[in-house]
């Protein structure tokens, strides 16, 4: 058993090497990875490991008068940034936080209308195959030709459907939010409004995407992804509802949570107060819309909708370059670019098997300090690759280039002065 231990040891660190530096060679389009600043090490307000449960005051471990001012301080943060009246920083994810949200304001069968899956919505938002479609009464509204929300047909449809709950968000919705028309949808069926912002809250945080998070009756938002976080979730809400949110996350839908999640995700928000964090994400916003502009201007018609307002664009690979999400992702895979197959409104199903395009996300380019001009140079290499111009080879080569130019704001070696 020693030998196999030790053996395993030694793989499981070969495994971890290897991983690293194949990060250290791709450039990473997956819109929701992203890089932690390695300057946050050397600022960090605590260094332990215990853990806690229940909501402050109401717990059932010991030494907790410390844990409650951190939760305190770390809630207050969240609600400076985005202007709410309550938040809540203890979930593993947001999927765990939009359980939470439903635990709070739904009995099981209730019914709740969202942005279908295939259209930019997220599998939380009522998947048949995941806990929210089967134990919820999930009912979906899609998008038009151009690929946007018709505000009119979702009132139609809640007029008809009369829900509990109508949840805005997406993974692959590329336009802003009209929250002003959802609220008065809601108030005119009697209905919750959820925001779930996970893709966007970094750079609601940032002034680079209009989003007024106060007029939802509650928000949820990974703490990773555009925010650059610890991994974990936000849930914000308005006062009338803050104990029933508390009490849905404990003992609603999760037990213990490491304190130390709570003071990292208070320092990466509090961190997005400062210039050098709204430089970044208006770098992230303004890459996307180049890279749209790019395989717009060489291959009309490629990115679905014809651009963004956030840090990814949609690339209809089928229709402009005659192969498949999956067939696109893997061949991007093999020079050096990673990217994520993705279903369009116009695909035959929402199966990701089916998938007839592309969610190209720049918040990583934007951390690792890429400018305009190298989104114009990948532009040109993801396009050859797709279209079959230049060889693998060839598109390798150049990626390692463009690699090898990162500049100064890659987030992993720079500190703070």
């Amino acid at each position: 058993m020693r030998e196999t231990l030790t053996e395993l040891k030694s793989r499981l660190h070969a495994a971890g090497a290897s991983q690293e530096a194949y990060e250290r060679s791709t450039i990473n389009l997956i819109a929701s990875d992203n890089l932690i600043p390695a300057w946050r090490q050397h600022d960090l307000p605590y260094h332990g490991d215990m853990i806690q449960e229940g909501i402050v005051g109401y717990r059932p471990f010991a030494g907790a008068a410390l844990h409650d001012e951190i939760e305190n301080v770390a809630a207050d943060v969240a609600k400076a940034v985005f202007g709410t009246d309550h938040a809540i920083l203890q979930s593993h994810s947001c999927s765990q936080a939009n359980q939470a949200v439903y635990h709070a304001l739904l009995k099981p069968g209730d019914r709740v209308l969202a942005l279908q899956f295939k259209a930019g919505g997220h599998l939380t938002h009522g998947m048949k195959g995941n806990f929210s479609g089967r134990l919820y009464d999930f009912r979906f509204f899609g998008v038009n030709e151009e690929g946007r929300i018709d505000y009119d047909a979702v009132r139609f449809l809640a007029r008809e459907a009369r829900p509990g709950l109508i949840v805005c968000g997406s993974s692959s919705y590329p336009w802003a939010y009209d929250v002003a028309s959802l609220r008065g949808i809601c108030d005119e069926v009697g209905a919750w409004l959820m925001l779930d912002v996970s893709h966007e809250g970094g750079l609601i945080a940032g002034s680079a995407f209009a989003c007024d998070l106060r007029v939802p009756d509650v928000v949820t938002m990974s703490l990773d992804k555009t925010l650059r976080g610890a991994h974990g979730a936000a849930i914000l809400c308005t006062a009338a509802l803050a104990e029933r949110l508390d009490s849905a996350v404990h003992p609603g839908t999760q037990s213990s949570f490491p304190i130390r999640r709570l003071t990292d995700s208070a320092v990466a928000l509090l961190e997005t107060q400062t210039e050098m964090f709204a430089e970044y994400a208006a770098r992230a916003v303004g890459l996307a819309r180049h890279l749209s502009s790019a395989f717009t201007a060489a291959y009309p018609g490629a990115v679905f909708g014809g651009g963004t307002d956030k840090h990814y664009l949609l690339l209809d690979s089928a229709a402009a370059f005659g192969c498949d999400g999956i067939a696109a992702e893997r061949a991007l895979e093999r020079v050096g670019v990673l990217a994520n197959r993705q279903t369009l409104p116009s695909a035959r199903s929402s199966r990701l098997r089916d998938a007839d395009g592309l969610r190209v996300g720049t918040a990583w380019a934007a951390s690792a300090g890429y400018t305009l001009a190298d989104a114009e140079k990948l532009a040109e290499i993801v396009a050859g690759v797709l279209s079959r111009r230049v060889s693998d080879a060839e598109a390798a080569a150049a990626v390692a280039g463009l690699v090898a130019v990162k500049r100064e704001l890659d987030v992993r070696t720079r500190v703070l002065p």
